[in-house]
């Protein structure tokens, strides 16, 4: 690890925007894939060469990782942030047990706090010793880490062993590398190697710059003193569990945003069968309901199960009305808006919540503009069944740091609410969501590429590249869209960026070789008929 010296330079240190960098070997279809999440990363190729392999995995990475932050900070799956929260709205909480702190470490937390009130650099080697062990032994805990992971991505992917994620034939494991940097370079690495028996991690933290002097406003600055000061005397108390404490110290760190209740950045996965879930979902729920009697358990000799992802999406659309009472509101106002944006733009209608319906599950109607009619989403179209569940996730979840995956966001829509569509990634993108999709649209892709040029227009003008919803626009540095292309040998996909192109856009090669196998057959149609017209038609011979 590196020294404090070597970082104190004269030169501002700079955080930036995570880059983070995913790369699996022999993963399901994937033979080998290395991507880099941009904020907005793109998923195309053929069919089961494994696009919703590789969405899936970054689901489950945000969960277990919290939305890839600057330290990989997780303690079980009973252990996130909540911890925190109880801490500072219940301090006298009767399961806190006391905790007598040495002198060494009392030492080395109360000189944490004071850079901390005097806006100060800190580096992860300057953390209090305590803190920096366990979190480099709990990076490289299979039974945390580890454990936790596979049984996310076990859930996810609706499997009952580990050896299903195992890509045959192969060398017997899939293996998984996660590295997240910004622009100072690399900030940590975690490693996991997959067996049919047994797992393995990996990880190691940088001594990376924790806190940058001077990040914070006034406002900022007095609140976090103040809860400084409820924690000494917390403290003082001895009614300070040692989780709780490092959850703390090590979330007084980060950004102001976590100052301001918005927490953790959370993932919210759409997948591409969404349009009939949206459709029958209260079916499914007084279904499920039914069966979750011990009687309704013993009638059904096995209890069918979903995937995670998918339970996930079912779970936010039927718990819709009560996270609308009892969530903060939308952390801005602009996603909120390009919710409204879609339904003007794209649905031509309002997508109306009915909390009023016998047994307590939301019903969605929709309201075309310009009449009195509310349609059920059972004799809706399908365009609308498709974007009800975006247009909620906009209007109810979503908020800037968030990541969106969409799987085929394409679907059921015109050519021209495709790149509608596109348009609205791309101001989500402006937002401050990160979005993940899958696709087969050439017409997607083409309007991505216009947004990206358009993107570059700005920049040569010099024109003000504050975020505009009206107006979206994507910087080249911001999109990846990576080509899932299957093996000939059998041996998997492989995946490949495909670099914008000023003059191509963003569009594989073999798109451009069916477009050209379609004029050809076309061409050689209309020539095969113009000569039977000419020789006075078709003669039997």
């Amino acid at each position: 690890m590196a020294s404090h010296e070597t970082h104190a330079t004269s030169q501002t240190p700079k955080f930036g925007p995570l880059n983070v960098r995913i790369e699996v070997q022999d993963f399901g279809p994937v033979a080998h894939a290395n991507i880099q999440l941009r904020p907005l990363t793109v998923f195309v190729g053929p069919s089961n060469t494994g696009k919703t392999y590789l969405s899936l995995l970054i689901y489950a990475l945000n969960d277990v990782f919290e939305g890839f932050s600057r330290l990989p900070l997780y303690y079980g799956r009973d252990r996130t942030i909540g911890s925190y929260i109880n801490f500072v709205n219940r301090p006298s909480s009767h399961y806190w047990r006391a905790l007598e702190i040495p002198g060494k470490i009392h030492e080395e937390i109360e000189e944490m706090l004071d850079k901390l009130t005097k806006n100060k650099h800190i580096q992860f080697s300057e953390l209090p010793v305590f803190i920096r062990d366990e979190l480099e032994s709990n990076i490289n805990n299979s039974e945390l880490f580890g454990s936790d992971l596979l049984s996310e991505i076990q859930r996810c992917f609706d499997i009952e062993s580990q050896s299903e994620l195992i890509h045959w034939p192969s060398s017997g494991r899939f293996k998984m590398s996660l590295s997240v940097g910004d622009l100072s370079g690399d900030l940590w690495q975690f490693t996991m190697n997959v067996y049919p028996d047994r797992i393995s991690v990996g990880g190691h933290l940088k001594d990376i710059l924790l806190q940058r002097g001077g990040q914070r406003t006034n406002d900022q600055r007095k609140k976090m003193i103040s809860d400084i000061e409820f924690f000494r005397t917390c403290r003082q108390l001895k009614i300070v569990n040692p989780v709780d404490l490092q959850q703390f110290l090590l979330r007084l760190l980060f950004d102001p945003e976590l100052r301001e209740n918005k927490w953790t950045n959370s993932a919210f996965y759409l997948p591409a069968v969404r349009g009939g879930i949206m459709q029958s979902h209260r079916i499914i729920a007084s279904a499920l309901v039914g069966r979750a009697t011990r009687a309704g358990f013993e009638r059904i000799p096995q209890t069918p199960t979903l995937s995670g992802g998918v339970a996930d999406f079912m779970q936010r659309i039927i718990m819709y009305p009560e996270r609308q009472k009892n969530s903060r509101p939308v952390a801005s106002k602009q996603i909120a808006n390009l919710a409204k944006d879609l339904e003007k733009n794209i649905l031509s209608g309002d997508i109306i919540t009915d909390q009023s319906t016998t047994g307590g599950y939301p019903e969605f109607i929709y309201c075309p503009q310009g009449t009195q009619q509310n349609i059920r989403l059972n004799r809706a179209s399908s365009m609308v069944s498709e974007l009800t569940p975006i247009v909620l996730l906009m209007r109810g979840y979503l908020k800037p740091g968030d990541t969106l995956i969409i799987e085929e966001p394409e679907a059921h829509l015109h050519p021209a609410a495709q790149t509608q569509m596109a348009k609205t990634l791309a101001a989500l993108v402006r937002a401050g969501v990160r979005v993940v999709v899958t696709t087969h649209s050439d017409w997607l892709l083409q309007e991505m590429a216009n947004l990206v040029r358009e993107g570059e227009l700005r920049q040569e003008q010099g024109e003000d590249p504050e975020p505009d919803a009206s107006s979206p626009w994507l910087d080249p540095q911001e999109v990846g869209v990576w080509l899932f292309k299957d093996n000939q040998d059998g041996d998997g996909a492989t995946v490949q960026e495909i670099p914008f192109d000023r003059v191509d856009g963003l569009e594989p090669e073999d798109y451009a070789d069916v477009a050209e196998t379609l004029y050809n057959d076309s061409a050689k149609l209309q020539n095969q008929l113009e000569l039977i017209k000419s020789q006075g038609g078709v003669t039997n011979e």
